[in-house]
């Protein structure tokens, strides 16, 4: 999925830190203090300016598919699709994580398949049509 995003590997492990140690800690975390948690050192104006391109890149695909969604390209509510796609990776995870193995198989491939059919849907360059 991060291969066809518009965010780099570096641009998404940056937001992912950034969004979970806002989360898990209650005290304000630092940027230097959050450079320690990338893959490589980097300094904190590196941090930031990824931080700043990620949230950038982010804002500029929501703002597309709300552009195509008022020229008619979507219906009315243009993110129900990428909410169901949401939805079965979320359960997809916790399949994997339930770690019940003579469910897991068939589950897992029924997900996997759903998941690779609405991702290939959506990919699909022919898709994008007004409706």
């Amino acid at each position: 999925m991060l291969k066809n995003s518009h965010l780099t590997r570096t641009q998404f492990e940056t937001l992912v830190i950034d969004l979970l140690t806002d989360i898990m800690s209650d005290e304000k975390v630092s940027y230097y203090q959050k450079t320690l948690f990338r893959n490589k050192k980097v300094s904190r104006g590196s941090f930031s300016r990824s931080l700043s391109q990620a949230r950038k890149n982010v804002i500029s695909s929501i703002f597309t598919v709300v552009l195509l969604s008022y020229i008619g390209v979507y219906d009315a509510r243009p993110f129900d699709d990428y909410e169901f796609l949401a939805e079965k990776l979320k359960e997809y995870v916790s399949v994997i994580e339930a770690r019940d193995i003579r469910a897991t198989k068939e589950v897992l491939r029924r997900i996997e398949d759903e998941l690779i059919t609405g991702i290939t849907d959506l990919a699909t360059p022919t898709s994008i049509k007004i409706m």
